[in-house]
């Protein structure tokens, strides 16, 4: 899957390893306005595969997050956490509640090895062990 340019397009990875990318900005239209978001590639596309899911368009569905974060926020003493961070806790809230045992089973989870099919996993360099 190729990362998300500054103008909202795909393009490849460029060789990139896996693991931490940095940020990539995307110009998002919410509530009638221009709002830049910066994510990692990961979230871009962790939030595409929800909303292909969920048959919505990001724009869609980070309105939704920035309008319930903005109601929430009314009501809470917790206040100034950015869109893009409310984003980030709602794409891995949305995984967490689809995460079954049966998927972790079929990811090797629970072995004690828990990067395992993640972006942090790193196959050992020959004759490391």
């Amino acid at each position: 899957m190729g990362v998300m340019s500054s103008d909202g397009k795909n393009s490849p990875r460029n060789n990139q390893s896996p693991g931490v990318a940095s940020l990539t900005s995307r110009t998002l239209k919410l509530s009638k306005r221009e709002v830049t978001i910066r994510l990692e590639p990961s979230y871009w596309e962790g939030l595409e595969e929800i909303c292909r899911r969920e048959d919505l368009t990001v724009e869609e569905l980070c309105a939704d997050v920035q309008d319930r974060m903005t109601r929430q926020g009314r009501q809470s003493v917790q206040a100034g956490v950015s869109l893009a961070n409310a984003i980030r806790v709602f794409v891995v809230g949305y995984f967490r509640q689809a995460a079954t045992e049966r998927g972790h089973a079929r990811a090797g989870h629970g072995q004690g090895r828990p990067f395992i099919a993640t972006p942090f996993d790193v196959v050992p360099a020959a004759g490391e062990g």
